[in-house]
C-alpha cells in the first residue's frame, strides 16, 4: 500500500522546499535578510500559506553563505509551551549566531524584550514569522497561496511519496474546490483535509480492486 502523500511526515515543515514563483530564489532571501542593517528580519503571511517552509528552506541555505555561525531554531504553537522553550534555550545562544523564532506572536511581551535584548547585546541576528508587520522588524518576504503554489506543492507531495501522477485530478476534485473555498488562504488545512479524503478513497478503491481516484 502506498503511503499517503498527506502524511504529516510529507507536510511538516523541511519535509518539500519553498517555491517563490517570482524569479527569486531562497539564496537570495537569505543575503536579502543577512545584509539587514537592523539585523531583525520577518517572514508574513496568513496561517498556512508556507512561512515555517520557507524558513525550513532559508535554515538550509544560511550555513553555505556563513558556514562558522550557529543557528538556533525555534518553533512556536499555540500549546503555551513557547516560554518553556525560549528559557532553556537561550542560554545557549552564542554571539553573532543567528536565532529562528517561528511563530513570533505566540511569544509573551516579556519574552520578546528578553529575546530582543540578548540578541542585541550579543550581535545576534534574529529571523522571525508572524501574520503580520512587526515594529523593529523588516519585512523580507509575505508569503501568499495561488492556484500555482497549491498546483506546485501538490505535485511535490504526490511525487515524494512515490506517486509522481494524479495532480491534475486531485485539483479537479470536488473535495479539493470545496476545501480551498472552506480555508482560503490557509493551504495547510487543505491538505489535511485531504488526508482524510485519500484514506476513504482508496479504501473505496481498494475494495472494488482498482486504484485510487479523485472523485
Amino acid at each position: 500500500m502506498q503511503p499517503n502523500p498527506f502524511s504529516t511526515r510529507f507536510i511538516q515543515p523541511g519535509a518539500i522546499s519553498y517555491e517563490c514563483f517570482d524569479g527569486r530564489t531562497v539564496i537570495e532571501l537569505a543575503e536579502r535578510f543577512l545584509k539587514l542593517p537592523s539585523k531583525r528580519g520577518i517572514i508574513i503571511g496568513p496561517h498556512g500559506s508556507g512561512k515555517s517552509t520557507l524558513v525550513a528552506s532559508l535554515v538550509l541555505k544560511l550555513p553555505s553563505i556563513l558556514p562558522k555561525s550557529k543557528i538556533h531554531s525555534l518553533r512556536y504553537s499555540t500549546d503555551k509551551s513557547a516560554w518553556k522553550s525560549l528559557n532553556k534555550t537561550v542560554r545557549e545562544w552564542t554571539p553573532h549566531s543567528i536565532a529562528i523564532l517561528d511563530g513570533y506572536e505566540q511569544l509573551k511581551f516579556w519574552a520578546r524584550f528578553r529575546v530582543e535584548w540578548i540578541a542585541r547585546a550579543r550581535s545576534i541576528s534574529i529571523l522571525a514569522t508572524a501574520h503580520r508587520p512587526v515594529r523593529g522588524y523588516d519585512t523580507i518576504w509575505k508569503t501568499f497561496v495561488t492556484d500555482s503554489s497549491s498546483q506546485w506543492v501538490v505535485e511535490q507531495l504526490l511525487l515524494q511519496s512515490g506517486r509522481p501522477c494524479g495532480a491534475n485530478e486531485l485539483l479537479q476534485s470536488d473535495a479539493w474546490s470545496q476545501s480551498r473555498a472552506r480555508h482560503g488562504q490557509n493551504l495547510r488545512e487543505s491538505l489535511f483535509d485531504m488526508y482524510d479524503w485519500w484514506q476513504s478513497s482508496q479504501s473505496a478503491e481498494t475494495k472494488r480492486g482498482g486504484s485510487v481516484r479523485p472523485q
